[in-house]
């Protein structure tokens, strides 16, 4: 820095990481845009991978908990999402929180906020999504000892569905053909073809094993539980319950895309930004993208 040059304002995000890793200054700029066009403090939940924040679990609580007297009271505030997800019950426990303190919070998803981070978004009084900015499905992933791999706890839910579907699929056909063959009446072929439908179908019945089944389908509940609880306050106990089911089963892929316009087709409080919000999410976004970790207030250093 040559004489007389101003020196360039050094920002750190206040819980993590602190004063140890400045934030890029583009980044802290758009930020402080954000707080400008919506007139309320920005905080940040912003968490990439290759930290001990990759996800929303406990050590999340922790930091929030730490910085709740740094929290307005009762006059709202902005939660900045960017994050894969986690713990159904931790960001349950975060949005209603934040409603506690804060009065109520409005999401802003200029990226990711995929999984256990829609179901914190659904606590939101507002959520405002950017062009490139996505929700996800609301379907638990859940670990596969046998496969040793995580999955969607809809899969195992989903197959029982949809053999039941197709038991009764081949009822309807077999029925059909031996009505058009035989000439006989129904009441006396039904029993001759569910004895030959259930014998078709026991193998596959009998790879479900009924424990982990039900242990997933637990999950599932839970999970939709979360996501009424936090919407009731906006919606009806119907219309959240319509809501929290569509999440969860409407979907075929955890990965799948919810774009602004597909949460908004599925009633929830979607908005899109307004011009300075959304070149703050643009200024953004290259830095998201990157894999930033930033937790808290954007603070400025001495």
């Amino acid at each position: 820095m040559g004489p007389g040059e101003a020196k360039s304002p050094t920002f750190v995000a206040s819980l993590y990481p602190g004063k140890a890793e400045p934030i890029p200054l583009e980044f802290a700029q758009a930020v402080q845009a954000a707080e400008s066009a919506l007139g309320m403090p920005v905080w940040l939940l912003v968490h990439g991978s290759q930290n001990p924040f990759e996800d929303i679990d406990e050590p999340i609580i922790q930091l929030f908990r730490g910085a709740r007297k740094e929290l307005p009271v009762d006059t709202g505030v902005a939660l900045l999402i960017d994050s894969p997800g986690g713990q159904a019950r931790t960001a349950y426990q975060l949005g209603s929180f934040l409603r506690r303190r804060c009065g109520h919070y409005v999401a802003l998803v200029p990226y990711n906020a995929k999984s256990a981070a829609t179901l914190l978004a659904l606590g939101a009084k507002e959520i405002i999504i950017g062009d490139f900015g996505e929700l996800g499905p609301l379907d638990v992933q859940v670990e596969d000892p046998d496969r040793e791999e995580v999955g969607s706890a809809l899969n195992e839910v989903s197959a029982l569905e949809r053999l039941n579907a197709v038991s009764l699929e081949s009822i309807d056909k077999v029925m059909m053909f031996l009505l058009a063959r035989t000439g006989k009446r129904i009441e006396t072929l039904l029993p001759h073809i569910t004895r030959f439908v259930a014998e078709t179908m026991r193998p596959l019945y009998e790879k479900i094993d009924t424990v982990h089944y039900t242990q997933t389908s637990r999950v599932l509940k839970i999970a939709e539980e979360y996501a009424v609880r936090l919407l009731l306050p906006y919606r009806s106990g119907r219309e959240a319950a319509s809501i929290a089911r569509h999440l969860i089963e409407h979907y075929p892929a955890h990965d799948y895309v919810i774009d602004r316009e597909e949460a908004m087709a599925n009633d929830l409080p979607v908005v899109p930004p307004n011009a300075d919000l959304a070149a703050a999410f643009d200024a953004m976004f290259p830095f998201l993208e990157s894999g930033l970790t930033a937790i808290g207030r954007i603070e400025e250093l001495p």
